[in-house]
């Protein structure tokens, strides 16, 4: 891992060459341009509130008002999107940069964490648009609660939309989620040389476990149904868990959830990273 991101450090400037370039490319020709960043994310929702909340009839708290679910359910969307997007373009970013890989001497390492990266700033679009509807929804609109106070306090604790001081504290799930999923990418670019069907395998297994995250249903109801452990052995759920709980309630993460998220992607990371550079020379002839 320490030759990887020495070699990360060294071509800093092509890293951010290559993040300009695919954040550029993601809208050229666009006349709404970054916006489709909030708007995705928004007709998402629309889509799975439809077919979860009127269709399947899927029940959240009875103290719970649609606005918030609304919230909660986009913020999960957002960070989803994110890492679903990343993890599915890593696996393939090799195969689709063979050209660079056999006829220059390029730096690999350098794709799958330009990726990582620009879908981290893409996510960040969106977020604030969960932040301003928690502002509008608690602190502006007609029918937002005299108690709420910016800070959290009895709001929070009634977990009500909130937002508080805890907001400083994303720089941290950024950096976590970074390293879970860039390590994942190492990992599954490199595998997919050796079998290409990893590439479409990972489209549906992305597919299932999206659904077995709670992104679209309460938490509560998997633990009520005796399927807890599911949670338990979730990453994703425990890095969107701890973004809800700042984004939408304004409460500080859960610690032992983010501590435990952070290990799980500093492993995967070396795991993957490891993995990456032992096949590096290998990868002309794989391709």
């Amino acid at each position: 891992m320490k030759s990887l991101l020495t070699s990360l450090l060294r071509n800093k400037r092509l890293l951010k060459d290559f993040v300009v370039r695919d954040l550029r490319a993601r809208y050229i020709g666009s006349s709404m341009g970054f916006f489709w960043s909030v708007v995705y994310p928004i007709v998402n929702l629309f889509v799975y509130m439809f077919v979860f909340s009127l269709v399947l009839n899927v029940r959240f708290s009875d103290k719970a008002p649609p606005t918030q679910v609304a919230l909660w359910m986009l913020a999960g969307i957002i960070v989803w999107a994110a890492y679903a997007e990343t993890v599915s373009r890593t696996t393939n970013t090799l195969v689709d940069n063979a050209n660079l890989i056999q006829k220059v001497v390029f730096p690999s390492e350098v794709l799958p964490a330009y990726l990582t990266v620009s879908s981290l700033i893409n996510m960040c679009i969106g977020l604030p648009i969960v932040i301003l509807g928690v502002i509008w929804f608690a602190y502006l609109s007609p029918d937002a609660p005299v108690h709420a106070s910016l800070g959290g306090g009895v709001a929070a604790a009634e977990r009500s939309l909130a937002l508080g001081p805890s907001l400083i504290s994303l720089p941290l799930l950024f950096a976590a989620q970074a390293m879970f999923t860039v390590g994942l990418g190492y990992f599954l670019a490199t595998f997919n040389l050796f079998l290409r069907d990893t590439y479409h395998l990972i489209g549906v297994l992305v597919t299932v476990w999206m659904f077995s995250t709670p992104i679209f249903y309460p938490e509560e109801r998997v633990v009520s149904e005796g399927f807890g452990w599911m949670l338990q052995i979730n990453p994703m759920h425990w890095l969107i868990h701890c973004y809800r709980e700042i984004l939408v309630y304004g409460n500080w993460p859960n610690w032992l959830l983010l501590g435990r998220f952070a290990v799980v992607g500093t492993l995967v990371l070396a795991a993957g990273s490891t993995f990456f550079m032992k096949h590096k020379p290998r990868f002309p002839d794989l391709l």
